[in-house]
């Protein structure tokens, strides 16, 4: 077991603060499963030049701090923090670069390649110093079908004659075959390459269809060179509805889907957000595991009822917080984003979600690593810790928790993805009459497109001259009632290609770029007959007049065909909400040696008086505490104000109470004898 350097610090908590009590019964026999260690994996990006993402020399050379391209060796700080946040699985190169990277220049000779000295020799030479298996990421818009089957035959095949690609990997310090089984075809291939480079000119996104048909012919090539390859499909990027990209690709792939790719990046905080405190923020962000654990069951049905077979993995090759702002602090490195990351490695290692493994985003430096530096002194960043906490004291066998305690309310946020959480639940309903969306569209005029309306029915032609970026018809409406609104309008298309379509957009009069408040339907392309679409929608505070737009997003390629938009109206609802947020997690494993606990308490301020029912014999106890001043605490510029501490609780029985302070994470570990 992979121990961490803990500081022996007795845990104090002032008396005087407040408290509430829980209990924590684990079942004493059944247990759920094996514990799955591959949910610790983590993302070693690589970079290329000319192509997406950070192409600096630290990336493209040292892989974000990885390789030391002098030494010509790993770095070994690095090294030891991935072994002990428990990284067996990793995924390269990992992310939006993926969709242009042509892996045949990070080979050879380094003197060939001066700009690329982390190549993907240097990586497989990491991935053996960490004891890691590989996951591989192929390029689906760059990338053949024939490429892809070499990637593989470098991997795997023997160094033969008959092999010229394992000859290549041979040469490059790695003679004997690999033997990787997880290849990923894609990243997050529904919403295109970002980018186009001059060997591949523009490139467009694809249909589900379209994926599905390079899906199977590169599976049929590569299981040509090696049977054993397993090669997953990209099924969902967030917590989409099903119904979409999701299911038509499950449908058109069918058997062949050896494993479902999906990306966990909840709370979606895309921006600033200055209206929000970060008490809610936090209370909010906690909340998203129950809406991670219903979206896997309805994932794990899905795929069930498409491929026609009992179960298919789920692999979560990225995940973390989705905070990509700077104020007040960068939340994404924060002890309140530690403690979601907790809470998602509690869904990952639940056996009925059927998660095969998953992948942190991302462990070195970037700018999300969990671990700082290129050389010592290197910072562990709070999300480094609940990786680490799990690597060292997770037992072999999962255990059957109940947890008794108080919970707390949030209202929701749809900017966020997160929705309320109330009580015992709410089913969905209407909180009054139709707020009336009435009048003539308000036109601009611009290029690309031609536009009018007629009997309430608006008209917009697109001329295929570029990727319009369609927001120039609206309507504006005055506030008259809190609380979230559902707008619903109707859609109908000809000859519209691209992957975004028709849709509406309902937000703050004051517009996007002022206050960052706006949400959009799903929307329709194709040719397709009149359509309800609707989205649902949280004004602002201070919202006095909301605006409607008839839409087409951008970033999806050059569009043409028709669009017609009619009958928009806006109506307050009572969305559906899931129960509310319970104030302790807990998550148990065992093994001959003893058992291991691990609590979250999600009280912003008062610390939780937990009793635990082992169900079995006591022990000897210790007590392993992930804590800070706050939950916005973060290590960057005092790289101990969140840290791992440990204390003796001494000899317990089979049922004992311990203390886990606000906004914390505690390991209770009780051995036998």
């Amino acid at each position: 077991m992979v121990q961490i350097a803990l500081l022996l610090l007795p845990i104090l908590v002032a008396r005087d603060a407040p408290q509430f009590a829980a209990s924590v019964e684990i079942a004493s026999s059944g247990g759920l499963g094996r514990a799955n260690r591959l949910v610790l994996g983590g993302n070693l990006v690589s970079y290329q030049e000319g192509g997406y993402g950070d192409t600096s020399p630290q990336s493209t050379n040292t892989g974000q701090g990885m390789w030391d391209p002098v030494a010509k060796a790993p770095v070994a700080g690095m090294v030891a923090r991935a072994k002990a946040a428990g990284i067996k699985i990793a995924r390269w190169p990992g992310g939006c670069a993926a969709h242009l990277y042509q892996w045949k220049r990070t080979i050879g000779p380094v003197g060939s390649r001066p700009n690329q000295r982390f190549g993907l020799p240097e990586f497989l030479t990491v991935c053996k110093a960490i004891g890691a298996q590989p996951l591989i990421t192929l390029s689906d818009y760059a990338g053949t079908a024939q490429d892809a089957a070499d990637f593989v035959e470098y991997l795997n095949s023997p160094a033969d004659a008959a092999h010229p690609w394992a000859m290549r990997r041979a040469q490059d310090g790695h003679p004997k075959p690999v033997g990787a089984v997880w290849f990923e075809y894609g990243n997050e291939s529904e919403h295109g390459p970002h980018k186009s480079n001059d060997d591949i000119g523009k490139v467009k996104p694809f249909t589900a269809a379209e994926y599905a048909a390079k899906f199977l012919e590169a599976r049929a090539r590569i299981r040509a060179v090696d049977p054993k390859v397993r090669l997953g499909a990209v099924i969902s990027t967030g917590f989409p509805e099903l119904d979409g990209w999701p299911s038509h690709v499950a449908k058109a792939l069918g058997p062949n889907l050896d494993f479902a790719i999906h990306h966990s990046y909840i709370p979606g905080m895309w921006g600033a957000r200055p209206e929000l405190k970060t008490d809610s923020v936090f209370q909010h962000a906690w909340a998203a595991p129950d809406q991670i654990q219903r979206y896997y069951d309805k994932l794990n049905a899905l795929l069930k009822s498409t491929t026609k077979r009992s179960s298919v993995p789920i692999a979560v090759t990225e995940f973390n917080g989705g905070f990509v702002q700077e104020e007040p602090v960068p939340y994404r490195h924060t002890l309140g984003n530690a403690l979601l990351i907790a809470e998602m490695l509690r869904v990952f290692l639940e056996p009925k979600n059927n998660v095969a493994f998953a992948n942190f985003w991302v462990f070195p430096n970037e700018y999300w690593g969990m671990v700082r530096g290129y050389s010592a002194p290197f910072v562990e960043r709070p999300q480094f810790f609940p990786a680490s906490l799990y690597a060292s004291y997770l037992r072999d066998e999962i255990l059957g928790v109940k947890v008794a305690c108080p919970t707390y309310d949030v209202a929701g946020d749809s900017g966020m993805g997160i929705e309320p959480h109330r009580g015992l639940g709410a089913e969905f309903g209407f909180r009054g009459p139709a707020i009336p969306v009435e009048g003539s569209w308000t036109l601009m005029e611009s290029t690309g497109m031609r536009h009018s309306q007629s009997g309430g029915t608006l008209e917009v032609e697109f001329d295929g001259s570029q990727d319009l970026n369609y927001f120039y018809a609206r309507k504006t409406v005055p506030l008259v009632t809190k609380g979230t609104l559902r707008l619903t309008g109707w859609v109908r298309t000809e000859a519209l290609t691209t992957t975004n379509g028709a849709s509406f957009q309902i937000g703050d009069s004051r517009g996007w770029l002022a206050t960052k408040s706006a949400m959009v339907t799903p929307s329709v392309v194709g040719t397709k007959p009149w359509t309800q679409v609707s989205v649902d929608y949280d004004p602002l505070p201070d919202t006095k007049e909301l605006e409607v737009v008839a839409r087409r997003l951008a970033d999806a390629g050059v569009v043409s065909g028709k669009a017609w938009y009619r009958d928009v109206s806006i109506r307050p609802i009572r969305r559906a909400s899931l129960a509310g947020v319970p104030l302790v997690s807990a998550f148990a494993s065992r093994d001959k040696s003893g058992t291991s606990v691990f609590l979250v308490n999600k009280s912003l301020e008062a610390e939780a008086k937990v009793t635990v029912a082992l169900g079995g014999k006591g022990g000897k106890a210790v007590l392993h505490l992930l804590s800070g001043p706050k939950a916005e605490s973060t290590n960057e510029t005092n790289p101990k104000a969140v840290r791992v501490t440990t204390q003796s609780l001494g000899k317990v029985g089979g049922k004992f109470l311990v203390r886990i302070p606000a906004h914390s994470m505690g390991v209770v570990v009780v051995s036998q004898g």
